[in-house]
């Protein structure tokens, strides 16, 4: 049904929002419509130079949608969001940058060797503060100045009841790389 193909489209344009870790997307060529909305819901986006970006939506007759209307404004403030949605114009990649769509721009070349350089980046962090950092942005994003105190002070009592945050302490004690292993140090 078509309802069913709808929740699926929702569900799927929302996922990389939604997940624990960080997500990061890859943009080499265009990223239009749901799919360019997909892409703001990703952590971080890693964009070749020559790729576009539209919210085709207006073009179908159709208004912003998979959370376009809250993403957009979000990322790119509210003018640039209504020039985004109401025009559906493509804008280059270096205009997504500016517009705070994406957050690099490579030369299409270099694009797969810096996915992977940041990935490994990601890999190798403490995947237990990285989940608290983006839910905490994710969170602070909707919520005052206290309510986001309050959050960090919670998400750094988890921090601190891991391995990791005793690894990275004495890495820096010993001026070396912490190596994060996620676990859990009271048990």
């Amino acid at each position: 049904s078509s309802r069913l193909g709808r929740s699926d489209t929702l569900r799927t344009a929302s996922a990389p929002r939604s997940a624990a870790q960080p997500v990061l997307a890859r943009v080499d060529g265009a990223a239009v419509g749901a799919g360019c909305n997909r892409d703001r819901c990703c952590d971080l986006v890693a964009a070749a130079s020559d790729a576009r970006f539209a919210q085709i939506f207006v073009h179908r007759g159709l208004s912003v949608d998979c959370g376009g209307s809250w993403l957009l404004p979000n990322s790119a403030g509210i003018q640039q969001a209504k020039r985004l949605a109401m025009l559906g114009e493509f804008v280059s990649a270096e205009e997504a940058l500016r517009c705070g769509l994406v957050t690099w721009v490579k030369h299409p070349d270099e694009l797969g060797g810096f996915i992977d350089l940041i990935a490994s980046q990601l890999a190798a962090g403490p995947p237990i503060a990285l989940a608290q950092n983006k839910a905490l942005i994710n969170e602070g994003a909707l919520s005052s100045f206290e309510m986001a105190l309050a959050s960090e002070t919670r998400a750094q009592g988890i921090n601190y009841a891991t391995a990791d945050a005793a690894a990275a302490r004495q890495a820096f004690v010993d001026k070396t790389k912490p190596q994060f292993s996620g676990e859990w140090r009271l048990k």
